[in-house]
């Protein structure tokens, strides 16, 4: 068994965006209610991610709901870490990093270093509006211009759909701006939903995933696009130099097909240690 990822599980399901593609809502393994966490389990989970790392482990603070609403835990769990991997990053919807900035300084200064920030459009406006973000006058790519000037690498994810971003030309226009504002890293996945997702998520997944978009993108970045392709991932994403600009076309979905390898160990608050976001009897701990 080996794993390339250490996803961790920050605060609930509560959340100041409605995306209504998001894969949360899809997945039934539930975050703890209370985000209380389980410090010698959690050393545990740090010691067995440890044994089945292969190369390089990327530490992500993340959550089925928005990890920003609960800055404490983050600094807790950023402790805990106490420096024991290269990369931490966080994921969040990026809403509230400029009311942070002072939280920001401190995380980075304590192993913190990189952020990746969930978008679905170039214009900012547009992003909110497919994200349901109510923030008024949240821009993202002043939160990407704010987190550069303390230093940390930013990466933008965007998830494609149909009313967003899903062409060629699309990409093109994000890919330049992305380099414009100093993003480090870009990646594009098409939104996709678990074979057993149920519910309004599916409907409008159903309505607005452009398929074969990834495809279509893989074929103009190597063919007319002349990008060089720099790194395949385990689960299949491939990363380009385009322009100068890293760009990476992956996945929504967590799933690997070698069955050696485990695309990631999440660890709960509560002391769960599991490998599918999908399937609550994935577990190791």
């Amino acid at each position: 068994m080996k794993t390339h990822t250490f996803s961790i599980v920050v605060g609930t399901a509560a959340c100041n965006a409605s995306c209504p593609y998001c894969i949360s809502k899809m997945t039934r393994s539930a975050a703890c209610k209370l985000p209380k966490i389980d410090e010698g389990k959690f050393n545990t989970a740090c010691r067995v991610v440890d044994q089945a790392r292969d190369g390089l482990v990327s530490v992500i603070l993340t959550g089925k709901g928005e990890p920003l609403l609960y800055p404490k835990m983050i600094t807790e769990y950023i402790d805990l870490l106490n420096f024991r991997f290269p990369i931490v990053e966080l994921q969040t919807n990026g809403i509230l990093i400029e009311s942070l900035q002072d939280t920001f300084r401190h995380w980075y200064d304590w192993g913190l270093n990189k952020v990746c920030i969930s978008i679905a459009h170039t214009d900012p406006v547009q992003s909110n509006y497919l994200m349901r973000i109510g923030a008024f006058g949240y821009n993202y790519w002043h939160a990407v211009e704010l987190l550069k000037q303390m230093g940390f690498v930013v990466r933008l994810n965007c998830t494609m759909l149909k009313e967003g971003i899903s062409t060629p030309d699309q990409v093109e226009h994000l890919t330049q701006v992305a380099f414009d504002n100093g993003v480090d890293q870009l990646t594009l996945r098409e939104v996709d939903m678990p074979s057993d997702a149920s519910g309004e998520v599916v409907e409008y997944i159903k309505q607005q995933k452009p398929h074969g978009a990834a495809i279509r993108l893989h074929h103009y970045l190597a063919g007319e696009a002349q990008a060089t392709p720099l790194l395949t991932l385990p689960h299949g994403g491939i990363i380009y130099d385009y322009n100068g600009q890293n760009v990476c076309i992956s996945n929504c979905l967590t799933e690997t097909t070698d069955p050696n390898d485990i695309r990631q160990l999440i660890f709960f608050p509560d002391g769960r240690l599991a490998y599918s976001w999908q399937y609550p009897a994935a577990r190791l701990l």
